[in-house]
């Protein structure tokens, strides 16, 4: 069933959406991911809003180690579809991306618009650009669905336990021991 879906999906491709799903990637990629997440900490530091800081790292962290734990624990093979659209190697599930996708751009955008009473807004454009990484990896034909289903439900859980910690009227005890707010 899962085959019949990616299938179907590349049934509507085109140049145009080749390239946009390519660069649907690109957002999914540790080398964005890790400077986006460098960035964020810095902004954070210094603005001296340091539980941001904390938990950018710990969301960063996440999304790099749950990943690979569970793609080693579960060794799912990719399919392998169309593979002159995006070379790809390792295990499938969970993608790795659909994470990364769900849990920093939601972050992001209820961070950039929080200040303005428009988080919610932000974390729902966020989510929806995590939402098109996810899809490109089906359009792609490097995941199954379940694998960006499963990646897509991490990376949600990652970003709304971080605006949690971040709404927490007197954060964590462990950042209120250590001195960190």
């Amino acid at each position: 069933m899962e085959a019949e879906l990616l299938l179907w999906i590349h049934r509507h491709a085109s140049p145009a959406l080749d390239a946009a799903f390519v660069l649907s990637w690109v957002f999914g990629t540790r080398r964005f991911c890790v400077p986006l997440v460098l960035i964020a900490v810095a902004w954070h530091l210094a603005r001296r809003e340091r539980r941001a800081v904390l938990v950018w790292i710990a969301v960063g962290l996440a999304v790099a180690v749950v990943p690979e734990l569970l793609k080693a624990a579960t060794a799912r093979p990719r399919p392998a579809l169309w593979p002159w659209l995006l070379p790809t190697s390792g295990y499938a599930f969970p993608s790795g991306h659909a994470v990364a996708g769900t849990a920093f751009y939601p972050l992001l955008g209820w961070l950039a618009l929080r200040h303005r009473g428009l988080g919610r807004v932000g974390y729902l454009a966020g989510a929806l650009f995590g939402v098109y990484v996810g899809v490109g990896r089906l359009y792609l034909g490097v995941h199954w669905p379940s694998d960006v289903l499963a990646g897509w439900a991490i990376g949600t859980a990652l970003s709304a336990a971080a605006v949690r910690a971040l709404t927490a009227p007197g954060g964590s005890s462990t950042v209120d021991r250590l001195g960190l707010r």
